[in-house]
């Protein structure tokens, strides 16, 4: 998911992002579709399995899954700008 270079910084102890590279992180994520960002704020931020997130949400597994690969596609492309 992330450039090796990128995977490397933060593997470095006592590596921190540049603050801009949180920032547009941050603002990327503000700019995914709703069902999307839902989503990929549940799993891969908040550590939901998609069982759970379908289960609060109302969505099936799979539309969670779908939405979270949805997303995960977005950011990379927003942040490759």
């Amino acid at each position: 998911m992330f450039p090796a270079g990128e995977l490397e910084d933060l593997e470095r102890p006592g590596s921190i992002p540049s603050p801009g590279s949180r920032l547009d992180l941050e603002q990327a994520i503000a700019a995914l579709p709703p069902g999307a960002r839902a989503v990929f704020v549940l799993h891969d931020i908040e550590g939901y399995q998609h069982e759970e997130i379908a289960e609060m949400s109302g969505l099936a597994a799979g539309t969670s899954k779908a939405q979270l690969f949805r997303a995960r596609r977005l950011l990379r492309e927003m942040l490759e700008r």
